[in-house]
């Protein structure tokens, strides 16, 4: 079994000899700082750590300004102008840190589709192969996967 890829080294595959496009690999190098941090980001603003904070943070924001605390705390008065600027601000920032992520997920997205394309392609080539050794009957094999296509398109309505 050893023998299967050519060399006898004690592994059955050697995926490194086959340059076999890695997914991990391609979107890490495309990756840059701003990317992590947008990520970083958004993943904390999508944790009900970040609700939690919010919660507490008004809170004390409008316990202070109510004068619960002392009048002499009091810095926004009602109704929190400086407060709903911020909030609207972070909302702002928030919503351009999602956005950068959807945009990364879409590009790793794509690369990962291009790697199952290349695999399957990959896979196609050595099926047909395979089958020309073996003795069958590759245009045959080939019409029941398009009928098969074509019902399965037919029964989604494609």
């Amino acid at each position: 079994m050893d023998k299967f890829d050519g060399n006898e080294d004690g592994k059955v595959f050697n995926i490194e000899h086959w340059k076999v496009s890695s997914e991990r690999s391609r979107w890490q190098h495309a990756r840059e700082f701003q990317d992590r941090a947008a990520d970083k980001v958004t993943k904390f603003a999508g944790s009900l750590n970040f609700v939690y904070l919010h919660g507490v943070w008004f809170a004390i924001w409008i316990s202070l300004n109510v004068g619960l605390v002392g009048a002499g705390m009091k810095f926004d008065k009602f109704p929190f102008g400086l407060l709903t600027m911020i909030v609207s601000l972070e909302a702002i920032f928030l919503s351009t840190f999602v956005m950068v992520s959807q945009n990364r997920q879409a590009a790793r997205s794509d690369v990962r589709s291009q790697v199952d394309f290349e695999s399957n392609l990959q896979s196609l080539i050595w099926l047909v192969h395979l089958g020309h050794k073996l003795g069958i009957d590759i245009e045959h094999v080939e019409n029941l996967c398009t009928a098969v296509i074509n019902d399965s398109r037919t029964e989604l309505g494609a």
